[in-house]
């Protein structure tokens, strides 16, 4: 009895070892598969590249201003008091002066409305949220460009960006998406 006992139970070691070599496998697979899919999209000649972007002239508008429902993260949209912020996401895992910071995602303001601060730009650092669009940290870049197609705009610290802006000012409003060449290391919504 207790040979048997111990047949089965080495048994059901090597099956739920094997089960979670597998899970390794595909996840290490599924990374595979998006660096070589992002290596591919790369060599494509409708990849977007900085220097495509680099020909246009001080004040020319670029862009178009993105829906309403795209500038929000976690239910907030650029120009809502800090008030309505905590009302709607609760106590902030930190809270100063010019910013609201709830785990991955800082709501920051530098406007004013009746004497209130009310948020200017939104930060995502880690995969706490999303956009409208489903994309979030840790994305590739052939996901972004499948959801949101060619960026408007690459800028000098080569972040893809979507929205309206004059090229040459601070007159921005849309989404950028940081990234380390491969995937999305930080979204960031603003209003300029």
């Amino acid at each position: 009895m207790r040979t048997k006992f111990i047949v089965f139970s080495l048994g059901i070691a090597v099956l739920l070892a094997g089960n979670m070599s597998s899970v390794a496998d595909a996840s290490w697979l599924s990374k595979a598969m998006d660096r070589l899919e992002t290596s591919n999209a790369k060599l494509s000649p409708s990849w977007p590249k900085a220097e495509q972007y680099r020909h246009y002239r001080p004040g020319q508008v670029i862009g178009v201003y993105l829906p309403a429902e795209d500038m929000k993260i976690a239910g907030v949209s650029l120009g809502t008091s800090f008030d309505a912020v905590k009302a709607s996401l609760g106590q902030p895992t930190s809270e100063k002066r010019d910013e609201l910071t709830y785990g991955g995602i800082k709501f920051g303001h530098s406007l004013m409305q009746d004497s209130r601060p009310i948020v200017w730009y939104i930060t995502v650092s880690n995969r706490d949220a999303v956009t409208a669009r489903g994309i979030a940290v840790g994305d590739t870049l052939k996901k972004v460009m499948d959801v949101y197609g060619r960026p408007d705009f690459i800028d000098f610290n080569n972040r893809w960006f979507y929205g309206y802006l004059r090229y040459n000012s601070d007159n921005i409003r849309g989404i950028f998406f940081e990234h380390n060449g491969s995937k999305v290391t930080k979204i960031i919504i603003s209003d300029n």
